[in-house]
């Protein structure tokens, strides 16, 4: 049986509480991120935005994670270690809850996501070669917050796909679908996560889609 879950936010009790319920694969996966939650009456959830000199993924929004190494145990080993290395939160100041399901990049890398709970005051060290700002999105504003069209300019095409806009930055891609798969799973929103692609002589508006009532 499963040990019961709870927190200062009943929001946040229940997402754990839903996640704790999923299954666990042990599977070994080349990459994971931690969704790093604080436990506090209005918990937040954390973002980086990488640093714009970076090869891969420069100026995008992103968990805390990455490339998992020969020593670690585990896809949860992986996450914390990056976590610690982006974001200077010690891993014993993160209580994992479990994992979602796992994700691909638009690269088809596969990624586990791995949710852990933090304290509301943890001190954020950002690896300033990695990460140019962390930044918090309030849960209970992002259960309801609609989603905009984000247009990926894919040369002679574009990509359309929702997103959330947090804190001034736009979270699309493989970060936005790990939002959505939380907010299904605590809460059951369910985004419709589509990728649609047209040519660029057709004229793009904005749409915002707004949350089910």
């Amino acid at each position: 049986m499963q040990p019961i879950l709870s927190f200062h936010s009943p929001l946040l009790t229940q997402l754990a509480q839903r996640i704790a319920q999923l299954p666990h694969d042990p599977t070994l996966q080349p990459y994971a991120v931690l969704v790093a939650i604080t436990d506090e009456a209005q918990p937040k959830i954390l973002y980086s935005l990488r640093a714009a000199q970076l090869r891969q993924h420069a100026g995008e929004v992103s968990f805390a994670g990455g490339r998992r190494e020969s020593y670690d145990c585990d896809n949860c080993a992986t996450a914390l270690r990056e976590t610690f290395e982006e974001t200077g939160i010690a891993p014993n100041l993160v209580k994992v809850i479990g994992e979602l399901p796992l994700h691909y990049a638009k690269s088809g890398r596969p990624v586990k996501p791995i949710v852990g709970v933090i304290p509301p005051d943890v001190t954020l060290v950002p690896e300033t070669g990695e990460i140019a700002r962390l930044f918090w999105a309030d849960l209970g504003t992002l259960i309801t917050q609609p989603t905009v069209d984000y247009v990926y300019d894919m040369h002679a095409q574009q990509l359309i796909s929702p997103s959330f806009i947090i804190d001034g930055e736009t979270v699309w891609g493989l970060t936005g679908r790990i939002t959505a798969t939380l907010l299904a799973v605590g809460f059951d929103r369910n985004i419709d996560w589509y990728f649609n692609l047209q040519d660029k002589q057709v004229p793009l508006t904005a749409i915002t889609h707004p949350a089910p009532p």
